[in-house]
């Protein structure tokens, strides 16, 4: 109905006018702006959404800038190592002259100053291959390689001493039965350290057997903490063995009833210390193999001893021999700490390798057992050190890493920093060595690449990612503008309908007017 107090029309075109304005002020700040999103009312889930899409960007494209860091890095120490490389290939070059019968000490001392000066230089340039203040090729900086390496090593094992009853008949038991009262057997065992007293009561007018008596002889012995065992040999007499490789001394009354002399029974001959054999009737020789390299030592025999021996010293300066020559300096047989033969090899981590075998040709009428030694292959171990290198972001998040890992270089790294070609023994054992120098640069120089190539197909990923999620996030952050233009005549169009529909509103109350007067 027609009334004048409301103008309920006019709210209407008001209230829709306020509409359109509103949606073309819309239109044109997303115009004006590029953005879809200019406030979180906009779009919500989408703001939240392009927020992370555009952190992941800024964070890839950093990203992308550690790899290509990560690249210099590895280029600079590669253009290092090559030098380093020309170099042991010289001094190869050097010790391949010396080696050689046609040179004289005197040029071999000639030699020598050059093959020096090139050692330090092999160190001046790990020193002086740096980045960003960082040398490189010398272990100091953080991309050095921290794993633990070990040598191959093959140690020889020690031969328990033993004693055996005497009596040439087997041991069977502890015999009371002529008695009329309860008898103790007593013994002493002394391995070295500790003394232990056997003592096993059996009754009146009884035996013990033989498996019994063995079982309170080990009781007693493991009582006193000793390193003795009881056992029977093949024969069945009793053999008590010392695991500590000391001497036996055995003590007391009643031995023979164990059929046992007292005295002292030494070490075994068959041990580190070398071999012995008191029954020979000519020298005795073995042929064996390590890495493939076929090695023959042979025994000293003394006729009228009837005896075939051979030093643990000599048998190391045979094996070293039959090693050298070959040519093979990288392992070489030595005395380790404690005393037992062992053959180490200079190349560490698992690539070291030392190979025993007995000779299938010509087996002599020894055998590696007879030094301690069984056939099979030995490595060396790489300890690996969780902070070894230096762990370059290469992604979004933390977990995105590459390792970045540079081997040292420096003479003492290789094995070179003791080499002296001013012998012929010298030189020949340089060239020996160089040969692994060369093979360790070689090796990391691959490490280096391959790190190096990896980068580079990270840093390729990197930039398509940064492409697909800067597509995605203008997806939904971007605004179309075509569409956007569209929106906005049509606001346009509609604000001014309700400026005309407003002021058509406000006539109506205008025209009532005219029916009262």
């Amino acid at each position: 109905m027609p009334v004048i107090s409301t103008n309920t029309a006019a709210n209407t075109a008001v209230r829709f006018l306020n509409i359109n304005a509103d949606d073309q002020s819309n239109s044109l700040a997303k115009l004006a702006s590029g953005s879809n999103i200019n406030k979180a009312s906009d779009d919500a889930a989408g703001l939240a959404i392009a927020t992370k899409i555009s952190s992941d960007v800024a964070a890839l494209e950093q990203a992308s800038t550690n790899a290509s860091h990560g690249i210099s890095v590895l280029q600079t120490a590669d253009g290092g190592a090559s030098n380093i490389a020309d170099i042991v290939e010289r001094m190869k070059v050097l010790a391949s002259q010396s080696a050689s019968g046609t040179v004289t000490d005197t040029e071999r001392a000639y030699i020598q100053a050059e093959f020096e000066q090139l050692q330090e230089e092999i160190d001046g340039i790990c020193e002086s291959t740096r980045y960003n203040g960082q040398s490189l090729l010398d272990g100091t900086s953080d991309f050095s390689v921290d794993d633990t390496e070990t040598e191959a090593v093959v140690t020889s094992t020690n031969t328990a001493t033993t004693h055996t009853s005497t009596s040439a008949a087997a041991f069977t038991g502890l015999d009371n039965s002529a008695t009329g009262s309860t008898t103790t057997f007593t013994m002493t065992v002394d391995d070295g350290t500790t003394t232990a007293t056997i003592s096993i009561d059996v009754n009146a007018n009884t035996t013990m057997s033989a498996s019994d008596a063995l079982i309170e002889i080990n009781a007693d012995l493991s009582a006193a903490g000793s390193t003795v065992t009881a056992d029977f040999d093949d024969a069945g007499n009793l053999v008590f063995t010392n695991s500590a490789d000391s001497a036996i001394t055995l003590g007391g009354t009643d031995l023979d009833d164990y059929q046992l002399d007292s005295g002292v029974v030494t070490a075994s001959s068959d041990t580190a210390a070398g071999y012995e054999n008191t029954s020979a009737t000519k020298a005795e020789s073995a042929t064996f193999t390590i890495n493939d390299i076929e090695i023959t030592v042979t025994t000293d025999y003394d006729e009228a001893t009837t005896t075939s021996s051979l030093s643990v010293d000599d048998l190391i300066t045979q094996i070293n021999d039959g090693l050298h020559a070959e040519g093979e300096y990288t392992f070489e047989a030595s005395i380790d700490d404690d005393g037992l033969l062992q053959i180490t090899s200079l190349e560490t981590g698992e690539s070291a390798s030392i190979t025993l075998a007995d000779s299938t040709e010509d087996e002599g009428t020894l055998d590696l057992a007879d030094f301690g030694f069984a056939e099979g292959t030995t490595t060396g171990k790489t300890v690996e050190v969780a902070s070894t290198g230096a762990e370059i972001i290469v992604g979004s998040t933390s977990a995105d890493t590459i390792n970045l890992s540079i081997d040292s270089l420096t003479c003492e790294a290789l094995n070179i920093d003791e080499l002296d070609v001013s012998t012929e023994e010298g030189a020949a054992e340089a060239l020996s060595v160089l040969d692994l120098a060369i093979d360790q640069i070689s090796a990391a120089r691959s490490e280096m690449g391959a790190i190096m190539s990896r980068f580079e197909f990270r840093s390729a990923q990197i930039d398509t990612s940064v492409e697909n999620l800067e597509a995605a996030e203008s997806a939904i952050r971007d605004v179309d503008i075509a569409k956007e233009q569209a929106e906005l005549s049509a606001s346009s169009v509609k604000v001014q309908a309700a400026v005309a529909a407003a002021s058509q509103a406000n006539q109506m109350p205008q025209n009532l007017l005219s029916l009262i007067s």
